[in-house]
């Protein structure tokens, strides 16, 4: 009686193990729309995180899942800043947040996830074993260059066919040419190329039309100088291949006329090869929004030939005043084709009932009163900005 008794539970636990492993399955490729034709991202990018994981950074990771309720997470790269003993214990604690909230999870790595002890290869390894099935992302093509490039269909309600696509792409660490560190480095002409080839062959199994996308990365693409900063004088060299070897005495003003929706508190930081990568996708229309992390403070959505540039804040904390922009973006897909987003500000989180942001600290009550008076002077100063800009700039 004892050995069927053993034998049965045996059976049992393995019958549970290959459930648990169909379900993990199901999540993994079978991304799709809810009934009302939505699906929910949240991305999380640019932690600066220690190990272990800050009160803070968890807290607030914690708090916008629970708000979100996302159907997919998006970690937007420069997590963990652990030293190299620790590496794989902090990445592992950063995964067990979405593992054991069973949402699936990728990464777009950032410059910062290169300056460890392990190759990004390495890295990629890590959150592969420590997400484990939650962890959908793959290297699609070992032979492109960076870790983690890849594409993630995004289904219809009724399962029939890919409704969305999600492009996810390695934007590197340095540009290097001739033995000299240019700047920041981007997305390199094979990876534009293996996208070209993608959206063919999503394309051709959408019955010839393409199939509507978002693209993720770290590292903001170049045109966004272009686009901001229209004119280039002699007391503001805004020309991008001189953005790291420029000193600002004030940040030049941008065109908020090109701006949808969001803030600029810094100047962005793009690549310094510009290697076709906006082209590419304007040119087949598909790809709707960009969404790069990278620069800390801001939160704009600028539009340019036909595709959406979106940076989306850190959410390390920010000091006073720019906490008006802490927090990550959640972007609402639509099955009928369009898309939304907006900032969680943790400022807005901390409002919430049972949220713990005011008692830890994060965002002390008083800050929270000075931020909204903040928040309410900036957007009255917006217009402001921008008739100062074309008064300047003559736009």
């Amino acid at each position: 009686m004892k050995r069927f008794t053993a034998v049965f539970i045996c059976v049992a636990l393995l019958f549970s193990a290959l459930g648990q492993a169909a379900f993990a399955q199901d999540a993994q490729n079978n991304l799709k729309f809810n009934e009302n034709g939505e699906f929910t991202i949240l991305h999380l990018t640019d932690w600066h995180c220690d190990y272990p994981l800050p009160d803070v950074h968890r807290q607030l990771v914690l708090e916008s899942l629970k708000e979100a309720d996302p159907d997919f997470v998006v970690l937007g790269g420069d997590l963990s800043e652990a030293s190299p003993e620790n590496q794989p214990a902090a990445i592992k604690e950063i995964c067990e947040i979405f593992v054991q909230a069973e949402i699936p999870f990728v990464i777009t790595f950032g410059n910062h996830d290169y300056m460890h002890d392990y190759s990004i290869d390495e890295m990629f390894a890590f959150y592969k074993e420590y997400g484990r099935d939650y962890f959908i992302g793959t290297d699609e093509n070992p032979e492109l260059f960076g870790c983690g490039t890849c594409s993630i269909p995004v289904y219809s309600n009724d399962g029939s066919k890919i409704a969305y696509n999600i492009y996810c792409f390695d934007s590197g660490d340095r540009a290097v040419a001739d033995g000299e560190d240019k700047g920041y480095d981007s997305v390199h002409a094979d990876q534009i190329e293996w996208y070209r080839a993608k959206a063919e062959e999503l394309k051709t199994e959408n019955g010839g039309s393409y199939v509507l996308s978002v693209v993720f990365q770290h590292i903001i693409v170049q045109e966004i100088y272009d686009k901001l900063f229209p004119v280039a004088n002699e007391n503001f060299s805004v020309g991008v291949r001189e953005y790291e070897t420029v000193t600002y005495d004030l940040m030049p003003i941008p065109d908020y006329s090109n701006v949808k929706d969001g803030y600029i508190f810094e100047k962005p930081c793009p690549g310094y090869y510009n290697h076709g990568q906006l082209d590419a996708m304007s040119k087949n229309g598909d790809v709707r929004a960009i969404f790069c992390g990278h620069d800390h403070y801001n939160s704009f959505t600028v539009e340019i030939n036909g595709v959406d540039i979106v940076n989306t804040p850190s959410i390390k904390p920010h000091i006073l005043l720019r906490k008006i922009n802490w927090g990550p973006r959640v972007i609402t897909l639509h099955e009928s084709g369009e898309y939304e987003s907006k900032v969680l500000t943790a400022c807005e989180l901390a409002e919430k009932e049972g949220s713990r942001l005011i008692s830890i600290g994060a965002v002390p009550f008083i800050e929270l009163i000075i931020v909204k008076i903040w928040k309410v002077f900036v957007e009255a100063s917006l217009l402001f900005w921008n008739q100062a800009a074309k008064l300047i700039y003559g736009f």
